[in-house]
């Protein structure tokens, strides 16, 4: 088979039209180098964040999220177990992350049962229970009766009211 100018044009265009991925197995199958470079032209943008790590800075978070890159993935370090104020820094087993920090957040006043709630001054955090399984506060004495109002002088009682 001749190529004729027109015929080298149809060529280049089927070639063109012929899915990603099938021409993708096709250049593998074969060894023309000019095949691999004319169908692996539009190469597909790697997944993840990895090439890509200011992409995780954008986008609609609140200001106290931190996002970086982590193992290819957006992650925000700030509140993610698995990479605790840097990449690849677990907490333990029932350690939560606040603010980039593991916190046990079943003992800890300032962060008792989830970041951020603290328990009233003296109180124990127990279980991540604030006040959890303490006595309760002593009662105040039992009122004692109320003294009786001074009399001024002069002032005479109303007769008592007798029923008829």
């Amino acid at each position: 088979m001749v190529l004729v100018p027109g015929n080298a044009l149809i060529v280049i265009s089927l070639l063109l039209l012929i899915p990603p991925c099938l021409a993708q197995w096709n250049a593998t199958a074969t060894s023309s180098r000019w095949l691999k470079n004319v169908t692996n032209w539009r190469r597909p943008r790697p997944e993840g964040c990895s090439y890509r790590p200011w992409i995780c800075g954008q986008g609609q978070q609140p200001p106290t999220v931190r996002m970086r890159c982590c193992r290819n993935k957006c992650v925000d370090v700030a509140s993610d177990v698995n990479h605790c104020g840097l990449c690849r820094i677990r907490c333990r087993f029932s350690w939560q992350c606040c603010r980039g920090l593991c916190t046990n957040t079943n003992l800890n006043r300032f962060n008792c049962g989830r970041c951020g709630r603290r328990c009233a001054g003296g109180v124990r955090c127990l279980y991540g229970l604030c006040g959890y399984a303490q006595p309760l506060p002593p009662r105040p004495p039992f009122p004692r009766p109320r003294p009786l109002p001074l009399r001024s002088p002069g002032v005479v009682d109303p007769p008592p009211m007798t029923s008829e």
